[in-house]
C-alpha cells in the first residue's frame, strides 16, 4: 500500500469525486472517508442504482437508508475511471 501510494491516491480521488458531484441535482449531502463515499439523495436511490448498473455497468453499494448511494472503488482507481462514474451519475441524475 505504501509503495503504490494507495492511501494518498484514495484521498485525492475521493476529494476529486466529491468536488465533481457535490452540486449535482438531487444530492443532499456527501459523506466520505477516502474512497468510502455515501451520497445522500433527495429520493429513494433504487432506480438510480439500477440505471448505473444496467445502463452504465457501474455497481454501487446499498445502504440501510434507501436514499443513500454507496460507492467503494478500489484504492488504486485512476482519474479516468472516476470520470466514468461521475459522467454516468450526471447522466442518471439529469434524467430524473
Amino acid at each position: 500500500m505504501k509503495d503504490e501510494n494507495l492511501i494518498e491516491n484514495a484521498q485525492q480521488m475521493g476529494e476529486y469525486i466529491e468536488n465533481e458531484i457535490k452540486d449535482l441535482p438531487h444530492i443532499k449531502s456527501i459523506r466520505r472517508k477516502g474512497l468510502m463515499i455515501g451520497i445522500e439523495l433527495d429520493r429513494d436511490c433504487s432506480e438510480i442504482r439500477k440505471s448505473l448498473l444496467f445502463d452504465h455497468h457501474i455497481f454501487t453499494g446499498n445502504s440501510n437508508d434507501k436514499t443513500v448511494l454507496r460507492i467503494l472503488p478500489a484504492l488504486n482507481i485512476k482519474k479516468e475511471e472516476t470520470d466514468l462514474f461521475i459522467n454516468a451519475l450526471k447522466t442518471v441524475l439529469g434524467s430524473i
